[in-house]
C-alpha cells in the first residue's frame, strides 16, 4: 500500500470534487477509469472498487489492494512517479474480468495514457 500521505481522503469535499466535469481530466481503458487534476504537494492515489460490482466487501478490498500493488510496481518500474503534484482517483468498470494478467495490462494502458497527458 502507498503511503498515508499519498492517499486521497475523498470524504473531503475538496476531494471529493474532482468527480465534478471541468474539475479534472478523464482517462479510461477497458477495465479501468481514471481521473486526474493538479494539485499543490505531491501525488495523492484513491483506488476505487463500487459496491455496485462487488457485493461482499472481502472481493472490493482484494480488488482495491490490487489497484494499489499494481500502481506500486508502476511506480518501481519508473514508470509513474510519486513526485507529480497530481490527484489521481482510479475506478474499476463494470466491464472488468477477474483475470488479473489482463487487469495488470490494461492497467499499464491506463497509466501510459495519464503519462502521456501529464508530460
Amino acid at each position: 500500500m502507498l503511503a498515508k500521505k499519498h492517499r486521497l481522503n475523498l470524504s473531503l469535499e475538496k476531494n471529493s470534487s474532482i468527480f465534478q466535469k471541468g474539475e479534472s481530466s478523464f482517462f479510461s481503458s477497458r477495465f479501468f477509469l481514471a481521473y486526474l487534476r493538479e494539485n499543490d504537494e505531491f501525488l495523492k492515489v484513491a483506488c476505487l472498487s463500487p459496491k455496485v460490482i462487488f457485493s461482499k466487501a472481502t472481493d472490493r478490498n482484494h480488488f482495491r489492494r490490487m489497484q494499489y500493488s499494481l500502481l506500486e510496481k508502476q511506480i518501481e518500474k519508473n514508470k509513474f512517479s510519486l513526485l507529480k503534484k497530481n490527484d489521481l482517483v482510479i475506478v474499476i468498470k463494470r466491464t472488468f474480468v477477474k483475470d488479473e494478467n489482463l487487469l495488470r495490462e490494461d492497467f499499464s494502458t491506463l497509466i501510459e495514457k495519464i503519462n502521456a497527458k501529464n508530460l
